[in-house]
């Protein structure tokens, strides 16, 4: 059992309830985030799955409803904005690493094949300033490689970081 398991366990063990549903969900993920960090997001349904592999009682339609609204959110803000603002390489980066983040069943292919899209087109446009629209450029490039071949990006994107190329062109040294 993980350490993340174990405290979703005793989370349930304290709040004495007999039946877990969308409040009591809720509430053990926001106790993950607090102790764990960003490294204590969790969805519902794999909150869930802990629970019942415990023997807890569930509410089935409580939990899938919190678990959709719970992947809705987390899309959204992915794509939000002040996400979206890759204003320098560094913040195109915590991007993509927030996007390698997210759980394995999140449908992540959905979230980035239209920001891929957009992305794309404010590389092309006159309208952005070049240095956005380099980093546009090599983003969409990121997610090209991404949606290919998952498993192996997180270490093509520090070769790719370690390249003299890159370190010329975003005036950044080696990870």
């Amino acid at each position: 059992m993980t350490v993340k398991e174990q405290l979703i366990i005793d989370v349930w063990d304290e709040m004495g309830k007999e039946s877990a549903g969308a409040a009591e969900l809720d509430f053990i993920q926001q106790t993950l985030i607090e102790r764990l960090g960003n490294q204590g997001r969790e969805s519902p349904a794999a909150i869930a799955r802990a629970l019942a592999d415990q023997g807890v009682r569930l509410r089935h339609p409580e939990i899938l409803d919190a678990d959709v609204r719970w992947r809705e959110r987390e899309m959204l803000s992915l794509c939000s904005p002040e996400e979206l603002n890759f204003t320098n390489i560094e913040a195109a980066l915590a991007w993509v690493q927030k996007l390698g983040a997210l759980p394995q069943e999140f449908e992540a292919r959905k979230l980035v094949l239209p920001v891929k899209a957009e992305l794309e087109l404010a590389a092309k446009s006159m309208r952005v300033a070049l240095p956005e629209r380099l980093i546009a450029a090599e983003v969409a490039h990121w997610l090209t490689v991404w949606l290919q071949n998952p498993p192996i990006f997180r270490d093509w994107l520090t070769l790719k970081r370690q390249s003299p190329e890159f370190q010329a062109r975003f005036k950044t040294e080696a990870p």
